[in-house]
């Protein structure tokens, strides 16, 4: 692993469960709406959802309540009350992400966020955090025609980063994310959060971390 820290110049970072714990905030703000019209939603259910983009979410949920108009209803609201915590700053950075972020900005590599999420979002969060300073650029969900786990968002990236796959790294907490990683043909490292790597992952993922603490070693 100790070559990394001189072939990879460019970073690419997921966003929810990777450097904030904001994945089971979206879980939590959705069952509670969820639950108030009398819908069920378990942490098992929260799965299917995880890093595929808004739209994804919306359909999902359109089929749940068998209403697209309603469908929606429920996504928007839910998501006001997302905006609202974090506008409390309910959320917190995962562990190591800032020493990471720091690592990598103090040995002169490029870091960018890649996430499924909203551009408002991203900006929204990255301030609340005080962690925007860290990044060259950030690419959201809204500017790609599909989402992870296709590749779009990651060939957007290199483009805007104008940077080759060789020279780029990216670093994922959900199994989409990954695939998305390896359909661009981008090296790809896993650090899980809602769900544990499987076989399928270890096979597309350079390594599997537990934190970005570990990560932050490998390039300091």
């Amino acid at each position: 692993m100790e070559e990394l820290k001189y072939q990879k110049e460019i970073f690419f970072f997921d966003m929810d469960g990777l450097l904030f714990d904001t994945e089971t905030l979206y879980y939590q703000t959705r069952q509670r709406i969820l639950n108030k019209y009398g819908y069920s939603y378990t942490k098992k259910d929260h799965t299917i959802y995880i890093g595929k983009g808004f739209d994804d979410t919306i359909c999902r949920i359109q089929k749940l309540v068998k209403d697209e108009v309603f469908g929606r209803m429920i996504f928007n609201e839910s998501m006001k009350l997302f905006q609202k915590e974090i506008e409390s700053q309910n959320f917190s950075l995962k562990k190591g992400a800032r020493r990471f972020l720091t690592v990598l900005n103090e040995n002169g590599k490029s870091c960018y966020l890649t996430s499924s999420s909203s551009k408002k979002i991203i900006v929204q969060v990255l301030q609340k955090a005080q962690i925007k300073e860290f990044f060259s650029g950030i690419i959201s969900g809204e500017e790609v025609a599909r989402n992870k786990p296709a590749p779009d968002i990651y060939l957007r990236a290199l483009s805007i980063a104008q940077t080759s796959k060789e020279k780029s790294l990216v670093f994922e907490d959900a199994k989409s994310g990954v695939a998305a990683a390896t359909q661009a043909d981008v090296d790809v490292i896993m650090i899980p959060d809602w769900l544990p790597s499987d076989r399928q992952d270890d096979d597309k993922a350079m390594v599997v971390l537990s934190d970005l603490n570990e990560a932050a070693k490998i390039f300091q």
